[in-house]
């Protein structure tokens, strides 16, 4: 009897709902809610394992977190919207990469996305925490909970998870493939080209890590993955016109 793997997407959708439901019953104390207020002072085990930042992934070495940040999810709207979003742009780009290819494209954009983050935020694009008390009480909890006696920066222990930056590389992708088709929205209930849909996206990330608005950074994680799709679909409509041509 012939049985049928589950695609990438599906089983990319499979794992972070699991993963989410998991953080839902499995938590910790959070060390950043102490330094923050208004943070939450749990959170998610998972997250606290997996979460990427500056800090964690570079600082102290654990390079695999530009990963596994790409499968926490903060709350139901959060994840609701990433894998609505992989559902319906997600096959279409598989389907044409292939499997494999589809896979490191996805996982890359992702990793693409926690680095342009980092990288806006250390030259100053947009401000995480930038006040003397946030870097006062971040030391301090460096030196109680870790092993690095150098100084850190609020912004590079931020943590970021989410698959946005992954599923932003995944629509404007599809809007490179399929510029003119047209899509519904539900909210707001307009219809557009993919086109105009992956401008409005760009337009919205770029506005607000410039007015360093509300989720500065995570919108600064949705250009990253976006930037990399626009190169790697340049790139590969390039060979396939080379290829045609010659």
């Amino acid at each position: 009897m012939n049985r049928t793997s589950p695609s990438v997407t599906t089983s990319l959708i499979i794992i972070n709902v699991v993963v989410f439901l998991v953080g839902l019953v499995a938590r910790q104390p959070s060390i950043l809610g102490i330094a923050v207020p208004g943070a939450d002072v749990t959170e998610p085990t998972l997250q606290v394992m997996g979460a990427y930042s500056w800090f964690t992934c570079f600082m102290e070495g654990q390079i695999w977190r530009m990963i596994t940040y790409q499968f926490l999810h903060a709350n139901f709207g959060h994840i609701l919207f990433n894998m609505w979003a992989l559902y319906f742009f997600g096959p279409a780009v598989e389907r044409i990469m292939g499997p494999r290819r589809f896979l490191i494209y996805y996982l890359s954009c992702g990793v693409a996305g926690a680095l342009f983050s980092s990288l806006l935020a250390g030259i100053g694009m947009y401000s995480m925490l930038d006040n003397q008390q946030s870097f006062i009480a971040v030391n301090e909890l460096v030196q109680q909970f870790t092993d690095y006696s150098g100084t850190v920066e609020p912004w590079q222990m931020v943590p970021m998870i989410g698959a946005s930056a992954a599923v932003y590389g995944v629509m404007v992708s599809v809007a490179y493939m399929f510029p003119n088709e047209r899509i519904s929205l539900l909210f707001p209930p307009v219809t557009m080209t993919l086109r105009t849909f992956a401008l409005v996206i760009i337009g919205i990330a770029t506005i607000s890590v410039l007015l360093n608005l509300n989720n500065a950074g995570g919108e600064a994680g949705h250009l990253g993955g976006i930037i990399l799709g626009v190169i790697v679909m340049a790139v590969w409509k390039w060979r396939i016109r080379n290829r045609y041509y010659y």
